[in-house]
């Protein structure tokens, strides 16, 4: 009995770092968007046009994808979370979902509401 207290790496969850890591990425790379806008202005502005348009161009790609990435380690993550027999979810089936309505026979006035 005291060996399923023990809990064993390959028992663990799987493990946020690099789900932090890409979210905190796609975040800086979102900050840097407006920012790279300015300077490309500002390049536009002196003659450099084309390096204007590849700074705003290459800011905006490289933001769109971190956050794809970031979302998508994030989506593998839940999924590895749900999948593991530790975490524990409930499959309800259909009478489990059945509600009687008005029809009990009780006066439901005074009840007060309690969140479980």
């Amino acid at each position: 009995m005291a060996s399923k207290t023990i809990r064993y790496d390959g028992d663990r969850s799987p493990s946020a770092k690099p789900l932090i890591l890409l979210t905190t990425i796609a975040v800086l790379l979102l900050v840097a968007v407006p920012i790279s806008i300015l300077v490309a202005l500002f390049m536009i502005v002196f003659g450099h046009v084309v390096g204007g348009f590849a700074v705003i161009g290459i800011t905006v790609l490289a933001a769109i994808l971190a956050v794809v990435a970031a979302g998508a380690s994030g989506i593998r993550h839940l999924q590895r979370i749900v999948e593991q027999k530790s975490f524990r979810v409930v499959h309800l089936s259909q009478r489990d979902y059945h509600y009687e309505g008005d029809n009990c026979g009780h006066d439901h006035s005074n009840d007060e509401i309690r969140i479980i």
